[in-house]
C-alpha cells in the first residue's frame, strides 16, 4: 500500500468522522460556535446575532462529516426561533452535503422550513413521523403534502422511505403517492395508503425488497391485464386493511409472485363488525391468487375481539378442509399463523393432508383462538403434526384432549419431536388431565410451556408447565 493511499484512507475514516457520523439534534453542532454567539436561556439555545461567513464555515467543518441525523420534538424545543431562522437561511452551500440518513420525528408545521434545508440529494434513507417510538404517523396538512410532493426531486436517490400520514385516505394517499412515484431506487418502503398508480410504479422498481402499506379501499376491481405484478425480487410484504373484505379486495388487485414473506393485518377501529367469518373462504382463496408457492411465511392477524359469544359458539362459522385447501400450494412454508380462524370442522385426517403439504413448518398457529365450538382434532392429529413437521418449534392449535391408546397408530409409530418447546392450546376440552400431560410429554419431550386462555384449562394440565 502506497503512502499516499494510506494517507487518503486515514483521512477518509478519521476519528472525527466517526465521532460525527451519527448525530441527534442540532445542539452538538451549535456548541462549536463562539461563546459570544450562542447563549443558553433556561434550557433553550439562542443566538445573540446573525452568523458571519467564518462561523458558517465552522459549522460546515463538522456538518459535512454527518452521515445520519435524527431530529425529535424535544430537540427542536431546545432551540429558539432565532436558531431556526438562521438555519433555514444558510449560505448557498448545503449545510449537510454528505447526509445519508434522516429521521425527522416532529408533527409541527412551523418547523417544516427547517426540514426542507435537510432534504439534500445525498439522502438515501428517510423517516418522517410525529414520534420516533412506534413511528407514529404525521398529522396530514397541506404544508406536509407540499414537502412530500417535492421529495422525488429533492432526494431522488432514496432507497429506504418510512412515512405514514394520518387523516383522510384520499388526501394522504395523493400526497404519499406523489412522493413514491418519484423514487426509482427504493429498496424498503413503509407507508400508508397506496393507490393503483403508485403500486404500478413500485411494481416496475427492480430494487424493491420490502413493501409495507395500507390497502386502498376505494380501488375498483382491476382488469387482469392491469393488475400490478411485482416481478422484482420483492422479499417481504406487509399489508394493513380497514376490514377483512378490503383485505380480500386488495389481494385480488395486486400480485406478489416473488414474495417469500407476507404479513397481513386488519385495523378495524372504525367498523361496527370488524370480522365476518363467512367471508373467510374468499380471503383464503385471495392468498393463493396474490402469492406464489415460493412463499415461506404467512402471518394473518384479523381483529375479532368484537364478536359476540353467540357467534363464537356457532358451528356455522367452523371451517373444514375445503376452505384451507388453497393453502396447500405453499409447500415451502416455515411459518403459518392464522390463529383467528375457527378450525373446529378440520378433523385428524384433514390435518394430516395439510401438514404433509407443509413439512418445513417451524411455527404453526392454526385456529388456537377463543372459539367455543368443540374441535374435531384429537391426539391423533397432534401425532400427525409431530410426525410430518420435524422442524416445528412453536405450535398453537385447539384439540379435543382425551387420552388415546398409545400402542395404536399413528401415535405408536411417531418419533417424538424434540424441537417443539412452546404449545398454546387455546380453548381445548380436557379429559383425564394427567394422562393428557403424559401423552403430550411423549410427543413433545422438550416442551417447556403449555399456554391457554385463562379459565379454560384444568389446573393439573396447567401444572405441566412446571
Amino acid at each position: 500500500m502506497s503512502a499516499s493511499y494510506r494517507q487518503k484512507f486515514y483521512l477518509t475514516y478519521s476519528p472525527l468522522d466517526v465521532l460525527w457520523k451519527d448525530i441527534n439534534g442540532f445542539k452538538p453542532l451549535l456548541s462549536y460556535l463562539p461563546s459570544g454567539v450562542v447563549i443558553t436561556l433556561g434550557t433553550t439555545l439562542t443566538l445573540q446575532r446573525h452568523l458571519f461567513n467564518v462561523e458558517w464555515e465552522i459549522l460546515g467543518q463538522f456538518s459535512r462529516r454527518i452521515r445520519s441525523l435524527t431530529i425529535e420534538s424535544f430537540e427542536l424545543d431546545m432551540i429558539s426561533d432565532r436558531v431556526v431562522q438562521a438555519l433555514v437561511s444558510t449560505p448557498p452551500f448545503a449545510l449537510f452535503p454528505n447526509l445519508r440518513s434522516l429521521q425527522w420525528c416532529d408533527d409541527r408545521d412551523c418547523f417544516l422550513p427547517l426540514l426542507r434545508t435537510l432534504l439534500v440529494p445525498t439522502v438515501r434513507s428517510m423517516t418522517l413521523c410525529s414520534v420516533l417510538a412506534g413511528f407514529e404517523p404525521w398529522t396530514f396538512s397541506f404544508a406536509k403534502s407540499t414537502i412530500l410532493a417535492s421529495l422525488g426531486t429533492r432526494c431522488p436517490s432514496i432507497q429506504k422511505f418510512i412515512c405514514e400520514c394520518g387523516g383522510g385516505y384520499e388526501e394522504t394517499s395523493d400526497a404519499v403517492c406523489k412522493a413514491v412515484r418519484g423514487f426509482h431506487d427504493l429498496v424498503h418502503l413503509a407507508t400508508g395508503v397506496l393507490n393503483a398508480q403508485a403500486l404500478a410504479h413500485l411494481a416496475s422498481v427492480p430494487s424493491l425488497k420490502s413493501l409495507d402499506f395500507m390497502s386502498y379501499e376505494y380501488l375498483a376491481d382491476s382488469e387482469p391485464n392491469s393488475i400490478p405484478t411485482f416481478t422484482s425480487k420483492l422479499d417481504a410484504v406487509y399489508i394493513t386493511a380497514v376490514s377483512q373484505s378490503h383485505l380480500t379486495q386488495c389481494l385480488r388487485n395486486v400480485r406478489f409472485p416473488s414474495s417469500q414473506s407476507a404479513t397481513l393485518y386488519t385495523d378495524c377501529n372504525y367498523l361496527d363488525l370488524p370480522y365476518d367469518p363467512l367471508d373467510i373462504p374468499d380471503l383464503i382463496i385471495s392468498f393463493s391468487e396474490c402469492f406464489a408457492p415460493v412463499l415461506e411465511q404467512l402471518v394473518v392477524e384479523i381483529d375479532f375481539d368484537g364478536l359476540h359469544e353467540n357467534v363464537l359458539k356457532d358451528p356455522h362459522f367452523a371451517f373444514g378442509f375445503d376452505v384451507f385447501a388453497p393453502l396447500l400450494s405453499f409447500t415451502r412454508l416455515t411459518k403459518l399463523d392464522i390463529d383467528w380462524i375457527c378450525i373446529s370442522s378440520v378433523d385428524d385426517d384433514a390435518l394430516k393432508i395439510m401438514v404433509q403439504a407443509w413439512p418445513q413448518l417451524e411455527v404453526f398457529s392454526f385456529g388456537g383462538g377463543a372459539w367455543l365450538v368443540p374441535p374435531s382434532i384429537t391426539f391423533i392429529g397432534l401425532a400427525h403434526i409431530t410426525q410430518h413437521c420435524r422442524h416445528l418449534r412453536q405450535l398453537e392449535i385447539s384439540f379435543h384432549a382425551f387420552s388415546i391408546d398409545t400402542n395404536s397408530e399413528p401415535f405408536s409409530a411417531t418419533i417424538p419431536n424434540e424441537n417443539i418447546t412452546s404449545f398454546f392450546v387455546g380453548i381445548s376440552p380436557i379429559v383425564n388431565t394427567m394422562a393428557v400431560a403424559c401423552q403430550l410429554h411423549a410427543l413433545m419431550p422438550h416442551l417447556t410451556g403449555v399456554g391457554c386462555f385463562e379459565g379454560y384449562l384444568a389446573p393439573s394440565v396447567a401444572g405441566f408447565n412446571d
